[in-house]
């Protein structure tokens, strides 16, 4: 073949390639050429700079504060969502929750056991899973309850229909928790950790391989004093006093990510932040302005190896590196 007409063939290839979205087999067709003919050409056309491939950035994908999250705080991976107010954090926790969802679909492998804690995030992330058509399809997934119900057991919030409703989802099988979530004792706490049933969802979900945790911060508008049920705000605030910034499992912990030593973290029933450290891959799932100092604490004490959030909060982040 003549090199011009060898250029036309490669331009053209490129195009209807490029351009026109065929694939190489219709490429093939079309031009009868073999297969092999056209992946020549079409890497021939890369190499010689006829077809030149860039990554462009787009609206709502963050792949730079992605990486640099990454690096700045040692973590697997950080997915970070677009969310339109900083501080609406039912807006956030949706925006999160989404995001949770699409990233668990991708990571989800067959015989995964996945452990959850509960909270507004987490709600989201069920939500979203629930209402999308593109649901993993794994065998043998086993999601398991975290912490003990806490509050009304009809609220969306609660860790045992949340466990229920990802595990429908994902057509695999729950393990419930069949314990509250925080005894009236630590006494109490200790009788019903030892209860066989009890005893045995924990020790499964310590073996979880995946762990999905919402990132709660001590408030006063926080979803644990506005069950009324759980805690009270004497007990937070008091936390508070102590330097605790955040919890995770319902086990609190300062700006450093260290465990607050309390009545109430005797008192939980749930995983400790020590066997959730343990997990394989442990997602933390938060955002928003109510929520940056918690995820930074978290973030510090590598209490989370994997973090979902949006952008705002991840810029606030890198902002506050070191500083």
């Amino acid at each position: 073949m003549h090199p011009t007409d060898h250029q036309r063939l490669l331009v053209k290839t490129a195009r209807l390639y490029y351009e026109q979205s065929l694939t190489q087999v219709e490429i093939a067709e079309r031009l009868r050429l073999s297969r092999p003919k056209v992946q020549r050409l079409l890497e021939q056309a890369r190499s010689e700079g006829i077809a030149q491939i860039s990554i462009r950035p787009i609206m709502g994908v963050f792949a730079e504060e992605e990486r640099a999250l990454e690096e700045q705080y040692g973590l697997r991976e950080a997915v970070v969502v677009e969310s339109d107010d900083y501080e609406d954090q039912v807006a956030v926790a949706r925006d999160v929750g989404a995001a949770a969802a699409e990233y668990l679909v991708r990571i989800l492998q067959p015989g995964d056991t996945l452990v959850i804690s509960w909270g507004s995030s987490l709600l989201g992330m069920v939500n979203a899973l629930a209402a999308s058509p593109l649901r993993p399809s794994v065998e043998g997934v086993t999601v398991i309850q975290g912490l003990g119900g806490l509050g009304d057991p009809t609220q969306e919030t609660h860790a045992a229909d949340l466990t229920r409703r990802l595990a429908l989802a994902l057509g695999g099988q729950a393990v419930l928790l069949p314990a509250p979530g925080v005894a009236g004792t630590p006494a109490a706490g200790q009788a019903f950790r030892s209860d066989p049933y009890t005893a045995q969802a924990l020790q499964q979900g310590a073996a979880a391989t995946l762990a999905f945790m919402g990132i709660g911060a001590p408030r006063p508008d926080s979803v644990l004093i506005r069950q009324g049920t759980i805690v009270s705000w004497p007990q937070l605030d008091a936390l508070q006093q102590q330097g605790a910034v955040g919890d995770i499992n319902l086990r609190f912990f300062d700006a450093h990510g260290q465990l607050i030593p309390s009545a109430l973290n005797d008192a939980v029933i749930g995983l400790t932040l020590e066997e959730i450290g343990r997990v394989p891959r442990v997602v933390g799932v938060a955002g928003g302005a109510a929520k940056l100092r918690a995820i930074r604490g978290a973030l510090e004490g590598r209490l989370v190896n994997v973090l979902v959030t949006d952008h705002l909060t991840s810029q606030r982040l890198l902002a506050q590196v070191g500083g």
